[in-house]
C-alpha cells in the first residue's frame, strides 16, 4: 500500500492516459484512494474538524439523566439536527453540544416538561363546549324471551 507521500511523488498507484480527443485521465488504484482518504481524515482531525457523534433523544436523555420529553421540548437549544424533510423529521443530537447547554443551565432542566395530554400526535384539539351528549346504553331486548313458568 502506498503512502500519501509516495503517491504524490508518483511512485505508485497513478496511471495517466490520454484519449484520442486529447483529454487526460488519471486513474488511481484502490490503495492510492485509501491513502488519500486517510490523509484527508488526518488533516481534518488536526484542524479540529472531527466526526460528530449524533444520538437520538432517548440516548441523550439516558446519558444525562433527564426526561426524553424535556429533550424534545428543548431540541432547538440542544442543537437538534433534523434528518429528513418531512413534517416530522427524526431528530439527532450532538452530546458535546448538549453538555455545553446543560452546563449553562446548571445541569438541570430549565423547566418541567409539559404535562401529557393523553392525546396522540396529529389529533385535532378539542374545542371548549363541543361535548356531544351520548344516548344512554340500554340492555338489548331479546327477540325470543324464554317462556315464564
Amino acid at each position: 500500500m502506498c503512502s500519501y507521500f509516495e503517491m504524490r511523488r508518483g511512485v505508485c498507484g497513478l496511471r495517466r492516459t490520454v484519449e484520442a480527443n486529447g483529454i487526460q485521465r488519471i486513474m488511481l488504484d484502490p490503495e492510492t484512494v485509501e491513502a488519500i482518504a486517510r490523509r484527508v481524515v488526518d488533516l481534518l482531525e488536526r484542524r479540529g474538524l472531527r466526526k460528530r457523534e449524533l444520538v437520538d433523544a432517548a440516548e441523550l436523555a439516558r446519558r444525562f439523566g433527564i426526561e426524553r420529553s424535556w429533550v424534545y421540548t428543548h431540541a432547538i437549544e440542544l442543537g437538534a439536527v433534523k434528518l429528513g424533510g418531512g413534517a416530522k423529521p427524526r431528530l439527532r443530537f450532538d452530546p458535546e453540544v448538549a453538555v455545553r447547554v446543560l452546563r449553562k443551565v446548571g445541569g438541570k432542566p430549565t423547566a418541567d416538561p409539559p404535562a401529557r395530554s393523553g392525546k396522540r400526535a396529529g389529533q385535532p384539539p378539542r374545542r371548549a363546549g363541543s361535548e356531544v351528549r351520548l344516548l344512554p346504553i340500554r340492555e338489548r331486548e331479546e327477540k325470543n324471551p324464554p317462556p315464564e313458568a
